[in-house]
């Protein structure tokens, strides 16, 4: 398929709900408030049972149950329900339900994770934006999304490949021939109007980020591959090296890496309820 009819195809796909958009935008602002943000979620019916059905599960567990949004604010937290907001609104985007080769729960799984990691660790090295941090693993591989919405075939190739050959998703394009996925997921970013840095994230996550917010995700992609949460496509084995060389880079000391995975799986726990609803 040529760049052409890519960008015409992805300019084609749904645009992110403008109530999500809001919400994202007051979630990042230090000046909303819980009944702002609350009054926003309350519009949009599916993200309010979303919410509603998430702080009545059994991770909460809260006396009683929760039958108000702005209540269920409360108990969740802003982190949580920017996480809930913006994971809601990319699935909704996407019509697929995975293959064979690319099952769309594992996938889902890998992303969350590396966006739960990022933001986690952003907060521990205080880097600036950690809600950035999220969005920007949550959507690092976005790209894969739109080859599994538009061209099944070729994904399904590309991850047998990767697989018979101990390569990386990239690698595998790269041999095949194929469009790489990054510059898949930059086309959709800017259809989606996303900021800049979001737009890095995607288009550094595997090599050349030079600023540490960017380098954050792809240490947090890196991590989650090696410590096997979920999967999208990755085979390539030898990856603890370029961790560890990016660990250093961003001074991760053990200390604060002890510290970012015992929060990060505590926390991780939290994914189940979250995406369960998807």
């Amino acid at each position: 398929m040529s760049t052409h009819s890519w960008i015409e195809q992805i300019q084609n796909l749904p645009v992110l709900p403008q109530v999500a958009m809001r919400v994202t935008e007051r979630m990042q602002s230090p000046t909303s408030t819980l009944q702002e943000v609350s009054d926003l979620i309350k519009s949009d019916i599916g993200l309010s049972s979303k919410i509603l059905r998430l702080a009545n599960s059994s991770y909460y567990s809260i006396p009683g149950g929760v039958s108000e949004v702005s209540k269920a604010l409360q108990y969740l937290g802003f982190t949580t329900i920017a996480q809930v907001v913006l994971t809601s609104s990319v699935f909704g985007s996407f019509k697929t339900q995975g293959s064979r080769e690319f099952p769309l729960n594992q996938f889902w799984i890998h992303s969350f994770a590396v966006g739960q990691l990022a933001e986690i660790a952003a907060r521990t090295l205080k880097i600036s934006n950690p809600a950035d941090a999220f969005i920007g693993g949550l959507l690092h591989d976005v790209g894969k999304l739109i080859l599994l919405e538009l061209a099944p075939d070729q994904l399904s190739k590309i991850v047998r490949h990767a697989k018979e050959q101990n390569l990386s998703f990239i690698q595998a394009e790269a041999a095949l021939g194929f469009s790489n996925h990054i510059e898949l997921g930059l086309q959709l970013a800017r259809h989606w109007k996303l900021p800049p840095v979001i737009l890095s994230a995607i288009q550094f996550h595997h090599d050349g980020a030079k600023t540490p917010d960017v380098m954050l995700i792809e240490w947090a992609n890196l991590w989650v591959h090696v410590h096997h949460f979920g999967a999208s496509g990755n085979y390539d084995s030898d990856l603890s090296p370029k961790l560890e060389s990016i660990e250093k880079r961003l001074q991760i000391t053990n200390e604060a890496s002890k510290l970012i995975e015992t929060h990060f799986n505590k926390e991780f726990e939290k994914a189940g309820a979250i995406l369960s609803g998807h």
